[in-house]
């Protein structure tokens, strides 16, 4: 009799689906929501290139000097570029770099938005091969945080860590002349801090 109740469960098949997909579907999610992190991780990489890259090179396009209401337009753009992503998560930095007594030395400096303090800051050692007397690079610096889906779920232990920092600089030359400043209000105005 037990052997009969042995040979009855051994070859029973209800319930195999049920216990497969029990088996099987958490491991389905994680892969799920995993790949919808990824694929949000390499759209907002791309978007805080393209966003160092576009403040770069319309400040690039200025003649001798930039105004910080210009700049404030850009920064506009910015925002427009990281949508739907708050500018309030982002921080973009702007520098002015020119070429004196043979090292980079900042002229002027200007940020917007109140995201992560981005921990790039230019080297100015490799700016040196890249400039000539008395000739400008400008950077560009835009960085922010980002917080996975999973990092609810699986949390520090599993991931060691919860979010994770995008930044980029982008170096360019200004285009129309040798050296580009930023002032405050007009030509004449001081320079931006």
């Amino acid at each position: 009799m037990i052997l009969t109740k042995l040979k009855t469960f051994a070859i029973a098949e209800k319930g195999v689906a049920a216990i497969e997909t029990a088996l099987i579907l958490p491991f389905l999610l994680i892969l799920y929501f995993g790949m919808i992190d990824l694929t949000q991780l390499i759209s907002l990489n791309r978007k805080v290139t393209y966003a160092a890259s576009v403040v770069a090179d319309t400040t690039s396009q200025n003649r001798t000097t930039v105004l910080n209401t210009s700049i404030a337009d850009y920064y506009k753009a910015v925002e427009l570029i990281m949508s739907p992503t708050p500018l309030s998560s982002v921080n973009v930095k702007l520098y002015g770099y020119r070429l004196q007594s043979g090292s980079p030395q900042l002229i002027w400096k200007t940020q917007k938005g109140s995201g992560p303090n981005c921990t790039t800051t230019p080297q100015t050692s490799s700016m040196a091969s890249l400039m000539t007397a008395g000739n400008d690079i400008i950077v560009a610096v835009t960085c922010m945080r980002y917080t996975p889906y999973m990092a609810t779920f699986l949390g520090e232990q599993i991931l060691g860590d919860t979010s994770f920092g995008l930044e980029q600089a982008v170096m360019l030359r200004p285009r129309s002349t040798l050296t580009l400043e930023c002032r405050v209000g007009s030509a004449a105005g001081a320079l931006c801090t």
